[in-house]
């Protein structure tokens, strides 16, 4: 005892924000600490074996929290022959343990004490323990997130999105069992805090059967640990890092002890559930831009036409879909939507038209496919624009004829069924490029909407932000009511790259960590709270500046000199980044890759498509 003693005595608290180290490995054998959680951190403070830690808002308590619940000196917790004791020093609001206010009281390892509205937790720390070292914050995984979309985008490789979660709540908190989900990821794997009994994973280069293998491992049944549920969302099919954010998380809430395990529902076609909008049946509409959209969506709700909706990812395309589908004659009939990205080449026809029994390997039944579910009713084709050539000339003819033939069949089948469909890329420029049929987009386009992102309605923001926070209130038991006007404020202020979508996760989340009844500034992310957003949207840094040797008014390229439209320029440009960065780096590429902060992959992809040789760093010469 008195080795451990020498330690306790040279020992500080550690205080960790949700980006640092959240536990430290010790050599003692089992040590007792409090996980006090504030927000979205959690500071983890060990209890000496002598005179205990008093926990209060000034000095001379040994752990100050800057909370007004909290008393000057609220309560002590001390060691004695071996049980771990919390005492109320007298304070205003209380101490209490299992919803029951106490003034001494042994506490059980596991059990969570509240002090105000300050929640600690106490904890046993066993030896050997697994230090998880490296959880990022919240921030920091959705830009790495973004970063890893673009290079997988790019090299046609999956990636999946993980959430896995306590489902004891507070009890279950993430220092209980991260060290097994931290022994199965590899190094490559990102792990980063979502709240205080949930993580969020990133897993490049893993399609969802290898990611279901890994996770399996980590909700495996434990004697003693919290019981585990996970989700898990994959890339391609979403198109941006909040969609993945979105649909893991959902997926998690539905893990249970029939299936721990549950996979985003983004690989096929789905019926869309009853609106969720308010009990007027209105879209949120502040803003004029939004409201001049919705009163063109009503025009279009009384037509059979089909209508294209345009606009970024996350603008709330399927909402205003769902609008025009339950605005119209159709409403009592299904609305069906297909996530054209989602769907794998050589089953889109089977999943659009349906199959015969026996078309293909696999296929054992009778099969109808999306439109005839659809018959009488809304064919939602969501990011139409990543539709292959093939599947063009299939839609266009369901377009023209009103008819489909089922996979293996000559039969034609006519169908009833209205075309939405919606898409955050440019199809004029898709058309003029080839790589979007000319005559689909016409008939595509017989209405087309362009939604507005929501930089563009920021009227739109606090009632918006409003209902979010209502509706994930609901959903997660929580009391929170409203948002302070600073939140608003900033809520405003924010460039929102991710838009409604990106508002809903944010707001989510910041239930989720909220203490009180309403959300502070505190309980939303550092990248909202500066109002800016530190999303990179594409792998390609900046340039450098110009180094200081060179003459300030001589710019790389002076504009009197150019030659060749704004495509050769931005080419040259980006030979001069690459040349540079293989100079800085002695011809190293990996080195240079780190410079650019790209991946090493898409630097010798770009060196290759440049033709630029390592000897002397010069593009080959022509011919």
């Amino acid at each position: 005892m008195g080795n451990d003693a020498d330690i306790y005595s040279q020992t500080t608290p550690l205080s960790t924000s949700s980006n640092e180290t959240v536990l430290r490995q010790t050599n003692i054998r089992r040590r007792p600490f409090l996980l006090v959680y504030q927000k979205d951190r959690v500071d983890t403070v060990h209890i000496p074996p002598a005179g205990g830690i008093v926990v209060g808002r000034e000095p001379p308590s040994d752990l100050v929290i800057a909370d007004s619940s909290l008393s000057r000196t609220h309560a002590r917790f001390r060691l004695e022959d071996g049980q771990i004791f919390v005492e109320d020093l007298g304070s205003t609001n209380g101490t209490r343990l299992g919803g029951r206010r106490v003034e001494q009281e042994v506490i059980k390892p596991g059990q969570v004490v509240t002090l105000g509205a300050v929640t600690i937790g106490v904890h046993i720390l066993p030896a050997p323990q697994v230090a998880f070292a490296d959880l990022g914050d919240h921030d920091s995984l959705r830009e790495r997130l973004q970063t890893e979309m673009e290079r997988s985008r790019f090299f046609g490789r999956p990636l999946s999105l993980l959430t896995i979660r306590s489902r004891e709540g507070l009890s279950g908190h993430v220092l209980r069992w991260s060290p097994r989900v931290r022994e199965v990821l590899r190094p490559v794997d990102t792990a980063a805090l979502y709240s205080a009994d949930t993580l969020q994973v990133l897993l490049p280069e893993m399609g969802s059967e290898q990611a279901v293998s890994l996770v399996e491992k980590m909700v495996a049944r434990i004697d003693g640990e919290p019981l585990l549920g996970a989700g898990i969302a994959c890339f391609p099919g979403v198109q941006s890092p909040d969609e993945l954010i979105e649909e893991s998380r959902k997926a998690a809430l539905l893990a249970d002890d029939a299936t721990p395990v549950r996979v985003a529902f983004l690989e096929s076609s789905r019926e869309l559930p009853p609106s969720d909008l308010e009990a007027d049946g209105q879209v949120v509409a502040k803003s004029p831009q939004l409201r001049a959209v919705l009163e063109l969506c009503r025009r279009a709700s009384r037509a059979v036409v089909p209508v294209l909706l345009q606009g970024e990812t996350g603008t709330g395309k399927e909402v205003l879909a769902r609008f025009i589908h339950e605005s119209g004659p159709r409403a009592s009939q299904p609305m069906i939507c297909v996530n054209c990205g989602a769907l794998p080449v050589q089953l889109i026809e089977s999943a659009l038209f349906g199959h015969e029994r026996g078309a293909f390997t696999g296929a054992v039944q009778q099969q109808k496919g999306v439109f005839e579910a659809a018959d009488g009713g809304t064919v939602f084709l969501d990011e139409v624009g990543e539709l292959p050539p093939s599947a063009q000339a299939a839609l266009l003819r369901v377009l023209e004829s009103k008819r489909i033939s089922r996979v293996g069949s000559t039969k034609e089948i006519e169908v009833d069924a209205r075309i939405i469909a919606a898409t955050h890329r440019d199809l004029e420029s898709m058309v003029a490029a080839g790589t979007f049929r000319q005559d689909l987009y016409y008939r595509l386009c017989v209405m087309n909407l362009e939604i507005p992102p929501l930089r563009e309605r920021k009227e739109d923001i606090p009632l918006l932000a409003s209902r979010f926070v209502q509706a994930a209130a609901r959903a997660n038991g929580s009391r929170v009511r409203a948002l302070r006007p600073e939140v608003v404020a900033a809520l405003e202020n924010h460039s929102w790259p991710g838009n409604v979508r990106e508002l809903r996760n944010a707001l989510e989340r910041a239930v989720v960590i909220a203490e009180g009844e309403t959300i502070t500034l505190n309980d939303l992310s550092e990248r909202l709270r500066g109002g800016t957003s530190t999303l990179r949207l594409t792998t390609v840094p900046p340039p450098a500046p110009v180094p200081e040797t060179k003459p300030p008014s001589a710019p790389a390229f002076p504009v009197e000199n150019w030659t060749g439209g704004l495509r050769e320029q931005l080419d040259k440009f980006e030979q001069m980044l690459l040349l540079n960065a293989l100079r800085s780096a002695n011809g190293s590429q990996a080195e240079a890759a780190k410079i650019l902060d790209i991946p090493l992959r898409t630097l010798q992809h770009r060196l290759k498509a440049h033709g630029i040789r390592k000897a002397g760093y010069a593009p080959k010469p022509d011919g």
